[in-house]
Formats: C-alpha cells, structure tokens, sequence
C-alpha cells in the first residue's frame, strides 16, 4: 500500500512495562480455555499482538488490569476471525452470536468454546463496576456480535450497504465502544450516566469509535479485499463510487481527518456541558480524564495498527488461521 499522511495531533504516551507479563497470562489463558488449538491459530494471535495493542492504550494500567483487558482483546479477536475470513455463513454466525448472548442474560450455561471464555471474562469484567456500566457494555457487546449476521446475509446476497449507512454500522462491528467502557477500569473510572450521556461525550465516543474502525479499514484492506471481505470502506468507495484504490484512500483519510475534527471540538465544548449539567467534583474529573484517554485510545490504535504482523504482513501470511471454533 502506498504510504499516506494521516492527519495525528495526538501524541503517544509511552508503553506499558508490564506488557510481557501481561502476555504471558493471556497466552495462558488462552490455552486454558482451548482458543488456540492449533499450530495456525496461534500464528494468528502471534501476529495479532492483543497485550501489546492494550500495552499502548492504557500505559498506566496495573498488571491485572492489562492481563484482563489483553485476554478481552485476544478472545474478540478470536471471534472476529470466526466470520470475516470464513465464507460466510448466517445460520453458523446466528448460533454463535445467540451462544455469546445468552452468557450476558446469564439464563443459561455456557454453551461452546467462545461462550466459555466469555463467561469468565464478562464475570471478572464487571466486578466493581455500576449497574449502569454494566447495562451499558452489555448493550454494545449485542451491538456488535449483531453486526456479523448483518455481514453475513449483506456477503451472500450482494447487498452492500452505501458509506454513510456503513460509517454507523462500522461503529458497532469494530467493538471499540466496549473497549472505551472497560478501558475505564485501568483508570479506576466509572464515569456516571448524566456524563457518559452528554452530547459532547456521545459526540466524541463516536468519532474517535468511527476514526478507529475506518482506519482500521484502510490497513486492512488488502487482507478483506484477499478474503473476499467487502465490509471495508477503502473496497466501498471502489464498489460504489467506482473509484481507483488511491482516490479510494483519500476518501476515507479525508474521513478520519474529520472525525478527529469532531474530536477535538466536542473536547472544547465539553467543560461548558459539564458546568450546565451540574456535573461536579470526582465525577467532573473522572469525566475529563476519560475524553483526553479517548485521545490516546486514537493515537495508540494508530500505532498499534504498525506493530502487529496481523496489519503489516501480506494477505496469504497475515490471512492463516484454524477451522472456526465451535
């Protein structure tokens, strides 16, 4: 892929120490709970470095708190390997997103490998955290399993969806407004619903959400477009617009350069929105806290995006993997 200037005011604050602890306790995991099974899927998960994208978005995490997050990251990882390389498949997607729901209903006992992991994590995720929280991430993580039958009826059918339709629907097939919410764990943060529902907040959640799927997309597109994975920005500015891979790319850097717009302005209009909501003392600091991490989320993803083989290598390496887990 060419090289392209992405527009980045926001500076890098460092690596975690504790990453290679932190990796070593999520590889554990991972085998205890049989998500590698084979010699390919655990290439896969090397080069998809889950601790270390962690290592970059929360610097000052305890070890405990980055093994958690790092097992999260590895486990959605796994999942989304389930469905966007595979051929798609709407009745296996649909058994398995129903599988994953009914351990956040906790009605029934976790049925499969991936609803087995999920358990132990969404246990240990919501320990210490408010009713609210919990609804909270409970409602993105059904947001976004949904998103992988949508692709899988919209792949067969040929029906795909026209950009703007698809910046919303990226917003919840990235899964990063989960990764916003338990991030607030490193902080020891557990912002309050009259914060976490101002217009300013709401604003930059989802752009910085928005920033990271599409650049997402733009180092991925090789390997979609190599799996036959047209759920892309870059591959649907070329479908719909009939645009060449370089005006493709432009169009989608000029996306990410205006969410970081909507970033930085919902930022500046975020004291004032505080003070007329009333929303004061721990909960005021714990708000602003949260939206500057909301930069360094943007700013590490980026990075991170350069250190993992899963972005850098090419399609035939960065595209092996094991049969779908059951």
């Amino acid at each position: 892929m060419e090289a392209i200037d992405f527009f980045m005011p926001f500076d890098p604050e460092g690596l975690n120490p504790t990453e290679i602890d932190a990796e070593a306790a999520t590889w554990a995991w991972l085998e205890a709970f049989d998500l590698v099974p084979t010699e390919l899927t655990r290439r896969r998960m090397e080069r998809t470095r889950p601790a270390r994208m962690y290592a970059l978005w929360c610097p000052r995490a305890d070890v405990d708190e980055l093994t958690l997050l790092s097992q999260y990251t590895a486990w959605a990882f796994v999942v989304d390997d389930q469905f966007d390389i595979e051929i798609p498949d709407p009745q296996r997607c649909l058994t398995a997103v129903i599988a994953l729901n009914a351990v956040l209903d906790g009605s029934t006992p976790p049925s499969g490998v991936l609803a087995v992991a999920f358990a132990d994590l969404w246990e240990r995720l919501c320990r210490n955290r408010s009713v609210e929280w919990r609804e909270s991430v409970r409602g993105e993580i059904r947001d976004w399993l949904w998103t992988y039958y949508t692709e899988a009826v919209g792949r067969l059918s040929g029906n795909l969806p026209d950009l703007e339709t698809y910046r919303a629907h990226r917003r919840d097939g990235v899964a990063l407004y989960v990764f916003l919410d338990i991030s607030e764990r490193a902080e020891g943060v557990d912002l309050a619903p009259g914060a976490r529902h101002l217009p300013s907040v709401r604003s930059l959640r989802e752009a910085a959400v928005e920033h990271m799927g599409l650049f997402n997309d733009v180092l991925s597109v090789a390997s979609d477009e190599a799996s036959g994975y047209l759920y892309n920005s870059v591959l649907l500015a070329q479908y719909h617009y009939d645009h060449s891979r370089a005006q493709a790319l432009q169009l989608v850097n000029d996306m990410l350069t205006e969410c970081i717009g909507r970033m930085m302005d919902a930022l500046q209009r975020l004291p004032a929105e505080l003070e007329d909501a009333g929303v004061t003392g721990r909960d005021r600091a714990d708000t602003l806290t949260t939206a500057h991490n909301y930069t360094l989320y943007v700013r590490a993803n980026h990075d991170y995006h350069y250190q993992a083989a899963r972005y850098t290598s090419a399609p035939a390496e960065a595209l092996e993997h094991g049969l779908p887990l059951t």
